[in-house]
C-alpha cells in the first residue's frame, strides 16, 4: 500500500541507473554509492508507491516490472524536466532572456526561418521561442505593443522611429494563377487585360489610415493571411501576387502559372529586422538576428 511521503529526484535517478546498467551493482558503481544504499532506496521507492519495481527471481540481470517499466517511463520524463530546469536556471543566471517573442511577416519565406530556428534551438535549446506569424501593419504594431521582441516585415508598413532596424533583401512578388484561368491562357496580356478578374489581395482589418497596395482590378477578395489566398489560387479561385519561394514548387509543377502582365508585373517585397531601442534582445535573441542576416546573405549570394 503507498503512503503520502512525497518521492525524490535521488529515487527517480536511482531506479532509472539500475535500469540503465541492468543490475544494482552496476547502479551502485555509476552512482558512486554502496550497492545495500541502492537497494534501500528501491526498497522505499516501492514502501512509497505500492507496487514492486522490479521481478525478484534467479536472473542476476535486473528485470523490471510491469509497473515498473511504467514507472520508469515516467522517471525519465522528471528526470528531463528537472535537467531542464537547472540549465534555464542556469542559462537565466547568466544573462539569458527567460522568453524569446518573434513576429514575423507572412511574406517571409519559411524555409529561411525555419533553418534560423532550428540553429537558435541547437544554440541555446532551454530558452522557449513565442512566435507569431503576421500580415503587413499588424507586425510593427505587435512590436510597439511589446507581444513580440523581434520582428521581421516590411518597410512598406514599418515606420523605424524608435527601432533599430536591420534591412534585408526581401522576397519577390509575382503574379500568378491556375493554368485554365483566362489570364494563364492568354499569355501576355494587354494593359488593362486584369481590370474585370477577380484579384485575390493580401489585407488586414480595417485600420484607420491604412489603404491596400498593388490593387487594379474591379473586382477584388481581400485575405487576412497568405495560406487561404494561396490555397485558392491553386483552385483557379482569381489571380493574385505572391513571393516567389512560395509557390516554385507550383510553378514547376504547373499547378500555378506565372503571368506575364503589364499593370502588374510585381517586384521586391523589402524586408527588414526590427526591435525597439529602449528593449534591445538578450542573448539569444541578438544571436537570432545575427543568424537570420547571415542566412541572408548566404541566400542572396
Amino acid at each position: 500500500m503507498s503512503n503520502s511521503e512525497p518521492l525524490s529526484l535521488d529515487q527517480l535517478q536511482v531506479l532509472l541507473a539500475i535500469a540503465e546498467e541492468g543490475s544494482f551493482a552496476g547502479a551502485a558503481r555509476r552512482l558512486k554509492r554502496a550497492t545495500s544504499a541502492v537497494s534501500y532506496a528501491v526498497d522505499t521507492l516501492e514502501t512509497q508507491l505500492g507496487v514492486s519495481l522490479f521481478d525478484r527471481g534467479t536472473t542476476r540481470r535486473a528485470k523490471l516490472s510491469h509497473a515498473g517499466a511504467a514507472v520508469v517511463a515516467e522517471a525519465k520524463s522528471v528526470a528531463y524536466s528537472a535537467q531542464m530546469l537547472r540549465a534555464r536556471v542556469k542559462g537565466l543566471r547568466d544573462g539569458l532572456e527567460s522568453e524569446v517573442s518573434v513576429v514575423v511577416d507572412d511574406m517571409f519565406p519559411s524555409y529561411r526561418l525555419v533553418e534560423a530556428l532550428k540553429s537558435l534551438y541547437t544554440k541555446f535549446p532551454t530558452v522557449p521561442l513565442r512566435l507569431k506569424v503576421e500580415a503587413l501593419g499588424q507586425i510593427e504594431r505587435s512590436l510597439r505593443s511589446g507581444t513580440a521582441d523581434i520582428a521581421i516585415g516590411s518597410t512598406v508598413h514599418m515606420n523605424d522611429e524608435g527601432l533599430r532596424v536591420i534591412h534585408l533583401k526581401g522576397v519577390r512578388l509575382i503574379p500568378v494563377a491556375a493554368p485554365g484561368h483566362p489570364l494563364a491562357r492568354a499569355g501576355r496580356g494587354k494593359l488593362g487585360a486584369t481590370r474585370e478578374h477577380l484579384q485575390l489581395v493580401l489585407t488586414e482589418q480595417p485600420v484607420a489610415g491604412k489603404r491596400d497596395y498593388g490593387v487594379v482590378s474591379v473586382n477584388v477578395w481581400r485575405l487576412g493571411n497568405l495560406a487561404t489566398k494561396h490555397a485558392l489560387l491553386l483552385d483557379g479561385i482569381g489571380w493574385g501576387g505572391m513571393p516567389e519561394p512560395m509557390v516554385r514548387a507550383d510553378l514547376n509543377a504547373g499547378r500555378l502559372v506565372h503571368l506575364q502582365l503589364l499593370d502588374f508585373r510585381g517586384g521586391m517585397y523589402p524586408l527588414q529586422i526590427a526591435h525597439k531601442n529602449e528593449s534591445p534582445p538578450g542573448p539569444a535573441g541578438q544571436w537570432l538576428i545575427e543568424c537570420l542576416i547571415n542566412e541572408d546573405d548566404r541566400v542572396n549570394r
